[in-house]
């Protein structure tokens, strides 16, 4: 309750939200990351590479971003502390994957106008949110902005209202069809305004995505982990496999030998 949002390095350690945010542009992912997955981590460096074309800044001008809110680090109503910090633990073992210098931030920002409203005290510079098609129609469920006067229509003019853009990965529907930001549909009602949003660049595809990776789910490796099923370690870098299984975290379950 201290505040609505921290900033942690990949060592652990808390750094103040100016010296990396500031008039910086900014790319960040929302998730749970428990486990980091191959998709997620493909996620941002797909969004990451096209951000930096399309914006065109040197690559180390942008503040990388992996963020999790509270409602991602309860299970069963309550906030477990040490799960969050084998989190942290292991997001920072993707470095080498990803490239480059990049945070952990917490926050308490259930709803994403919230998120860049926090993002535009620090910076006017282009920022970026990344997600997958399923968080992309999450944010036209009107029974989560039932708390704004404007409703959906208000939370969108609060996120889009400076030089934020959405970029989104595909996913794949039953059948094996893969869904994009282009060819997805919302609500009948709301499909004409998506379509403006895609129109005027305001959601975008994520265009280099890994197909292979689409049916990687965290929440499927979690229960694989849980489970003692070793199919999980496919579906993570090399590095969150070997820390998952060096520290037992996660609820791994070990199996028995000799």
């Amino acid at each position: 309750g201290l505040a609505r949002a921290t900033l942690f390095s990949v060592a652990g350690e808390v750094v103040h939200p100016t010296e990396v945010l500031h008039g910086n542009p900014i790319i960040v992912e929302r998730g749970s990351f428990r486990p980091v997955t191959h998709t997620a981590l493909h996620m941002l460096q797909t969004s990451l590479a096209q951000f930096e074309q399309e914006t065109k800044v040197p690559g180390d001008a942008v503040t990388v971003l992996f963020e999790m809110t509270l409602k991602n680090l309860t299970e069963g109503g309550a906030i477990d502390p040490q799960d969050f910090l084998d989190r942290v633990d292991i997001l920072g073992t993707v470095g080498e994957k990803l490239g480059r210098e990049y945070h952990v931030m917490i926050s308490n920002y259930g709803e994403m106008h919230w998120l860049a409203a926090y993002l535009f005290r620090y910076t006017r510079e282009p920022i970026g949110l990344v997600m997958g098609i399923p968080t992309l129609r999450e944010l036209f469920e009107e029974k989560y902005y039932a708390e704004l006067e404007g409703g959906l229509l208000e939370s969108f003019g609060r996120m889009f209202k400076h030089d934020l853009r959405l970029y989104v990965y595909p996913a794949l529907e039953e059948g094996g069809g893969v869904v994009t930001a282009g060819n997805v549909r919302v609500r009948e009602d709301l499909q004409g305004l998506y379509d403006y949003l895609v129109g005027k660049g305001f959601i975008r595809c994520i265009e280099d995505f890994n197909e292979e990776y689409l049916a990687i789910y965290s929440r499927d490796v979690l229960e694989k982990i849980r489970a003692g099923d070793g199919a999980w370690e496919a579906m993570v870098p090399g590095r969150v496999s070997a820390i998952i299984k060096d520290r037992g975290l996660l609820g791994l379950k070990r199996l028995a030998t000799g």
